[in-house]
């Protein structure tokens, strides 16, 4: 009964009634019918109508009938980051006129924000995601989990992005698909940067290696890339592996990412090497990856390009590697970029940077007490917690404040085990 449908939907594009679509063919009442699909009708009513509004109905009927197709495709060309097939698909769905007004048109819309968060839009994400929730109220099996998965996508992207939105919210959102009706098994990958945020490295290797094998069967490489990284990432107190096995994995991937021409890659990949090196105290070699890793971020004016300057200069702080006053002017520049991004994170970082290449040792620890620490909590960044917690702990000790070093000690405790 599509035809009855499309009909409709001609017929109120192009102003008439059901009278006047009816008259000299059939009753009011009959094409009422024929619309919501509740009579048998001839074809020749409906070439009657046909003509009267100006369309093929059997190349509209076949363009619906390929809709479902042509999303899955979209998807498909989402999922892999084919630029080209992106736009390609996008263009032959909008050109569909009945699309927002058939039984597809939720999952239409849950693709176009998916279609977003390629470019990075967060606004029309959740704009996108809120009107779904809102007009949509009986979403199909699959519908349901391709929007848990947008949810748990948009909560990552909030997280990484530094809004208030809690990635506890990501995995939450994510755990409730069900795999069977998705049949959509790279949400692992988010499922596992959820969790890599969340500081459960366990969870986070199991969920980036099934991603890894899944990216692996479709050919997915730059994803399989992106997965195999997430699982070096959690190598450290909880999955023990030999400290050059992971440097050279690292190069190994670096030289793919080269080989496929994905900079960006290359730059996560080389920036995660240099916090390797950080955490091991080696400040020039973590110096060296990390400006390797500036040097191929392409957007200068980024939350990424704003996160790898800080690992720069964060790196240059602790090693005393550049002259005070270099320093500090490239630090002034990253403020201005955190406060043009409303990044309050790294606004805090900065702060704190900046106050130790100052040398103002008393004003750096109250500031961490009284500014950065709160707002690290306020924000469950539990990477900043452990961090600068740690820092503050130590000197506590040092100044003998040995019940406010009890109670940090507790706070920190408590972070990660009410994870």
């Amino acid at each position: 009964m599509i035809e009855g449908e499309i009909i409709k939907f001609y017929r109120e594009k192009m102003g008439l009634t059901q009278a006047m679509l009816g008259e000299g063919i059939c009753t009011t009442t009959h094409v009422s019918k024929i619309e919501r699909g509740k009579t048998a009708y001839s074809p020749d009513i409906i070439a009657l109508f046909s003509d009267r509004l100006g369309i093929n109905i059997n190349q509209e009927v076949q363009s619906f009938y390929n809709l479902e197709k042509k999303l899955q495709l979209w998807h498909d060309a989402l999922i892999m980051k084919k630029e080209a097939q992106i736009e390609e698909y996008k263009a032959e769905l909008e050109q569909m006129p009945f699309i927002d007004y058939s039984q597809y048109a939720a999952h239409y819309n849950l693709l176009r924000a998916r279609y977003y968060f390629h470019y990075q839009n967060l606004d029309m994400v959740k704009q996108i995601l809120t009107y779904v929730k809102k007009e949509f109220s009986d979403l199909s099996p699959f519908e349901k989990n391709l929007f848990y998965h947008l949810q748990g996508m948009y909560y990552i992207s909030n997280y990484t992005s530094l809004s208030s939105e809690d990635h506890q919210k990501a995995i939450k959102v994510l755990k409730m698909i069900n795999i069977d009706e998705y049949r959509n098994e790279e949400y692992y990958h988010h499922l596992a940067i959820a969790y890599h945020y969340g500081s459960s490295k366990i969870l986070a290797y199991k969920y980036a290696e099934m991603a890894l094998k899944f990216f692996q069967k479709t050919n997915n490489y730059l994803f399989a890339i992106s997965s195999e990284t997430l699982m070096l990432l959690q190598y450290g107190s909880e999955l023990e592996m030999n400290f050059s096995e992971v440097v050279e994995r690292y190069k190994d991937l670096i030289h793919n990412c080269e080989v496929l021409g994905d900079r960006e890659r290359k730059a996560i990949l080389l920036n995660n090497l240099g916090v390797k090196y950080f955490k091991r105290e080696e400040y020039e070699t973590a110096l060296y990856y990390f400006e390797e890793s500036i040097n191929e971020t392409e957007n200068k004016k980024s939350i990424n390009y704003l996160r790898r300057l800080c690992n720069y200069l964060e790196t240059c702080t602790e090693g005393i590697l550049l002259e005070k006053e270099i320093l500090l002017g490239v630090m002034k520049r990253a403020l201005a970029l955190a406060k043009m991004l409303k990044s309050p994170v790294h606004i805090t970082l900065i702060k704190l940077f900046k106050l130790k290449a100052e040398g103002a040792r008393e004003k750096f620890y109250q500031y961490l007490s009284d500014e950065a620490l709160p707002f690290f909590y306020s924000t469950n960044n539990k990477f900043y917690i452990e961090q600068f917690g740690k820092k503050l702990y130590k000197y506590y000790i040092e100044i003998k404040e040995f019940q406010k070093a009890a109670e940090l000690y507790e706070s920190i405790e408590h972070t990660f085990v009410s994870m």
